[in-house]
């Protein structure tokens, strides 16, 4: 290729060699809700009424860029509409939370596991007559779609509605397993009280978080 003239020389620019790069574009964050049961007429309206989308047993939202997300009041709404799991994603930190019944008796056995490491960890709170439970981790992409297949969205989904029976049943091991991962109760007057042997679904998340 041939440059300006410079007085009388004319400069020459040979160009050796040209490389294409791909740069991912990680700026996007993805919410997918889960409902177990059929949805209720009432709650249908309720989400049509939230979102404008049309009512079915599984939303998903994706928002590309810095500045676009999900409205910060839907994920709560939604998970008092019938919906049982919302799964997100962004930037590799994923989070699951789960809608259950408000069961005061379990919830005074789960306070214990609460716990937080730069917004991974576990906690819970109340939102109407659900309680929601917070799991949140750094996933690798590769491990998530080693252990959960195509779509690790419905995969954790998944493995959540197994965490969900467990915690109905009185088994507990998930909440230790995030508490053993993300956890640090030095400063606490008391530990959290073991669970062994891990159930099936913790065992499966807690070897997820490993390989990140």
């Amino acid at each position: 290729m041939r440059g300006n003239k410079s007085g009388d020389q004319e400069v020459t620019i040979r160009i050796l060699s040209i490389q294409h790069n791909f740069e991912a574009d990680h700026s996007s964050s993805s919410y997918e809700f889960f409902a177990l049961d059929k949805l209720t007429p009432e709650q249908r309206a309720g989400v049509q009424d939230l979102t404008g989308e049309s009512p079915r047993r599984h939303l998903r939202f994706h928002y590309m860029g810095d500045w676009r997300d999900i409205p910060s009041d839907w994920p709560d709404k939604l998970l008092t509409l019938g919906y049982d799991i919302m799964v997100s994603e962004s930037y590799d930190w994923w989070a699951v939370h789960l809608s259950l019944p408000h069961d005061p008796e379990l919830m005074g056995r789960l306070q214990q596991y609460e716990c937080d490491s730069d917004g991974n960890g576990f906690r819970l709170e109340v939102s109407g007559d659900r309680m929601v439970l917070y799991f949140g981790m750094q996933l690798d992409y590769g491990a998530a779609y080693d252990a959960f297949g195509e779509d690790p969205f419905e995969g954790l989904a998944d493995l959540f509605e197994g965490v969900r029976s467990e915690l109905f049943a009185g088994d507990l091991s998930v909440v230790w397993a995030m508490c053993e991962t993300y956890g640090g109760y030095e400063d606490e007057e008391t530990e959290p009280e073991p669970v062994e042997p891990l159930s099936p679904s913790a065992g499966a998340l807690l070897n997820v978080m490993e390989n990140y």
